[in-house]
């Protein structure tokens, strides 16, 4: 997405190139805030209280900013400077059905990593992007296609299920995309790289990486809390086979609704568990899916875990999160 055009000149690229440089200096993003409620107009004036923002703010979940599709699109040039972990976007579905995106910044990240080892392999995303902070769920599924595959009725909460990937990659996705060309995103799946990336909480250290199961401390609290044992009183997956020292936990034989065990890091929920998750990775006709499930037992869960599925497999216990980035202008 381009500068608005109030923002071009020499004074106010020099003032972002600084701000941008020194982002955590807060003296010069409150610098860049004064001459864009001066010169922004309207448009300025909303995007300077962005620009205004504690960065110690940014990590408390009970500050949570949900911005609407327009403050997205408004911000998506200094995404890097006013968006921070725990914000949050409404994004629309449908005319009568919206999702909510969590923002994942962009840095590094080392994937492959457990079970004490650190990860072999860095990863970057250059650009941040957002995330459902759920999977999608039968009744936003039903909302944009018409119908509910999942085998279990009922429970509109609950993720959707027995959905291919070309369900999902080709007429879910695209129906979506067609019918929100005004919105300034596009919708699509995440690859596993970018899968991995997200559950282990975005940018983190290689010291970071040697766990298999990433949570926040808190729903009000997303300080990263890393592990590797699991029990099924923290995510839904088959409680007779914890991990590493979690303790035995229930095992419900079913999926659950979405956000009921704790989010990891970035407020994402359900990505250790409830459906294992269709990726856009894929060689030939297979394609790559993340994550365990209901059915699974805890070692599936863990944050690296990848497996491949021929096309036009289905399984009840297989769903998505979806991904929004911003159209470029």
């Amino acid at each position: 997405m381009s500068l608005p055009e109030w923002f071009q000149g020499e004074i106010p690229t020099e003032l972002l190139r600084l701000a941008r440089a020194h982002c955590e200096e807060r003296v010069h993003r409150q610098i860049l805030a004064d001459w864009v409620e001066r010169y922004g107009g309207e448009e300025g004036q909303l995007l300077c209280r962005f620009f205004r923002r504690d960065e110690v703010l940014r990590h408390d979940a009970t500050t949570w900013q949900t911005l609407s599709a327009s403050e997205a699109r408004l911000v998506a040039p200094f995404s890097d400077l006013v968006l921070g972990i725990g914000d949050r976007v409404e994004l629309p579905l449908t005319e009568t059905q919206n999702i909510t995106m969590g923002w994942v910044p962009p840095g590094q990240s080392w994937l492959g990593g457990g079970g004490g080892e650190e990860g072999t392999t860095a990863f970057t995303i250059e650009k941040g992007l957002w995330c459902g902070i759920y999977p999608v769920t039968k009744e936003q599924w039903q909302a944009v296609i018409g119908d509910n595959p999942s085998r279990f009725s009922g429970y509109p909460k609950e993720p959707v299920v027995n959905v291919k990937s070309e369900d999902v990659w080709f007429y879910f996705s695209e129906k979506l995309n067609a019918a929100n060309t005004q919105s300034g995103f596009l919708y699509h799946l995440p690859s596993a790289d970018k899968w991995e990336y997200i559950l282990r909480g975005g940018p983190i250290p290689k010291s970071q990486s040697q766990y298999h199961f990433y949570f926040a401390r808190s729903k009000t609290d997303l300080t990263a809390v890393g592990s590797n044992d699991l029990s099924s009183t923290q995510a839904n997956f088959n409680g007779n086979y914890p991990h590493g020292s979690g303790k035995y936990g229930p095992f419900l034989e079913t999926t659950s609704a979405v956000g009921n065990y704790l989010p990891n890091p970035l407020g994402m929920y359900d990505m250790h568990g409830n459906v294992s998750e269709w990726a856009s990775s894929q060689e030939g006709s297979a394609r790559m899916t993340c994550g365990g499930s209901w059915f699974y037992v805890a070692d599936y869960c863990e944050a690296s875990d990848r497996d491949w599925r021929v096309s036009g497999f289905r399984e009840n216990n297989l769903g998505f999160h979806l991904l929004a980035v911003s159209i470029e202008g």
